[in-house]
């Protein structure tokens, strides 16, 4: 099941900016998104927790974010981001996406997890990070990462799209 309201026992941080960079890092996954989702669910079929076909291409695209990121190739990290995602990137911080992507203070995400998909959405957990991913006809693009769970919430995440 796609975990967008943790449990009150899964560890998280506080809302708000928790320490992060001003602005975005502040950020909740908003209603939107939770409603985009549940709506991506309906439309697939999935009720709980439906692994489909292409989990592998989902956490491939996941990986090649976060080693991106930690190699501080922003060009790269960029060229996996789902456009909505990159524009609003762009438009929040100000600087070009290869930029701005590298300023958000995003950490290593750890060894991959497990890997959900839902449709054309997914949700691939590392140690240390979770992403959430949208297919798109060129692939999977990561939407969301650097996403915490907050207990009663959904999830805090650093880099965003709407």
């Amino acid at each position: 099941m796609l975990e967008l309201y943790p449990d009150r026992n899964s560890p998280g941080r506080s809302p708000g900016n928790a320490g992060g960079p001003v602005g975005y890092a502040s950020r909740v996954l908003s209603p939107r998104a939770f409603r985009l989702v549940i709506a991506l669910l309906a439309v697939t079929g999935c009720a709980v927790g439906c692994a489909a076909p292409g989990s592998s291409a989902a956490q491939q695209a996941a990986v090649a974010f976060t080693r991106a990121v930690t190699a501080k190739d922003g060009a790269r990290a960029c060229a996996v981001l789902a456009p909505g995602t990159r524009s609003e990137l762009e438009q929040s911080e100000g600087k070009k996406c290869s930029e701005a992507v590298l300023s958000l203070g995003l950490h290593p995400a750890g060894a991959p997890g497990r890997t959900r998909v839902f449709g054309t959405a997914a949700q691939v957990k590392f140690t240390s990070d979770t992403m959430f991913l949208g297919r798109f006809r060129s692939g999977w693009r990561v939407v969301a990462a650097g996403c915490k769970p907050v207990p009663g919430h959904p999830y805090d995440c650093l880099l965003q799209g709407g």
